[in-house]
């Protein structure tokens, strides 16, 4: 069984060069295998963000959402991604998701203070 950063390291290697649907393919096997839960939700918002890069916002966002449901309930350190994703939801109009999982992402500045970069709301121009 590879593991979970082999699989990582293999999509970027396609994705620098532009190879954005092969890095998709690798990540979506990636998240299919037996891997702990931040793994498997750190690899759907890759999945997220490769989405999103090709301007699938719907996909992206999907992904994105499985990612933090999956993880609701586990201590996740902070990532400059989850800003990336909150921008996401606004940019496809769902601000009602983007403010429940800014909500959600804020109140674990208990273990991690670095979330508190999420309380500022960026605004969409």
């Amino acid at each position: 069984m590879k593991k979970y950063d082999s699989y990582v390291k293999k999509a970027f290697r396609y994705e620098v060069f532009g190879f954005r649907k092969k890095a998709i393919e690798i990540m979506e096997k990636a998240v299919e295998q037996p891997f702990s839960k931040l793994e498997i939700g750190s690899g759907y918002i890759y999945l997220g963000l490769l989405y999103r890069n090709l301007k699938e916002l719907n996909r992206a966002n999907a992904y994105f959402e499985q990612a933090l449901e999956l993880c609701m309930d586990e201590e996740y350190p902070y990532s400059p991604n989850y800003k990336i994703v909150l921008q996401s939801f606004l940019e496809n109009g769902e601000i009602e998701k983007e403010e429940q999982w800014r909500s959600h992402l804020i109140n674990r500045d208990t273990y991690d203070k670095k979330i508190k970069n999420l309380k500022h709301k960026k605004q969409l121009s």
